[in-house]
């Protein structure tokens, strides 16, 4: 299982439930695999995110190891990083993105 700084939550089917749609506020979810290259470039601007703004939950899910799970999100491309609000979808991007780009997926 891929390291991740203390302020990402790394997600899992079992805990996908209390963390993301039960969040009480936004939850970027990145569908990464750690064996890819974009998802890796993007993690920089996930740790930025966690770091710069504590009103926003950022989480990250292994596609590799929860596949049929991430499928359920119909993840095609990676990484995919999809925004919840209330505990519904409300807004996704696929493949590498810039900060500012994942920023405005919740705001």
């Amino acid at each position: 299982m891929e390291r991740v700084k203390e302020n990402i939550v790394l997600v899992t089917p079992e805990n996908f439930q209390a963390e993301v749609l039960e969040s009480d506020r936004p939850v970027l979810v990145s569908f990464f695999a750690p064996w890819d290259q974009a998802s890796r470039m993007q993690h920089p601007a996930l740790d930025s995110i966690a770091d710069k703004h504590p009103e926003i939950k950022v989480c990250k899910l292994d596609v590799e190891e929860y596949d049929a799970f991430a499928g359920q999100f119909g993840i095609m491309i990676i990484p995919t990083t999809i925004a919840f609000k209330n505990g519904k979808k409300i807004k996704r991007a696929t493949g590498l993105r810039l900060e500012n780009v994942l920023l405005s997926l919740v705001q």
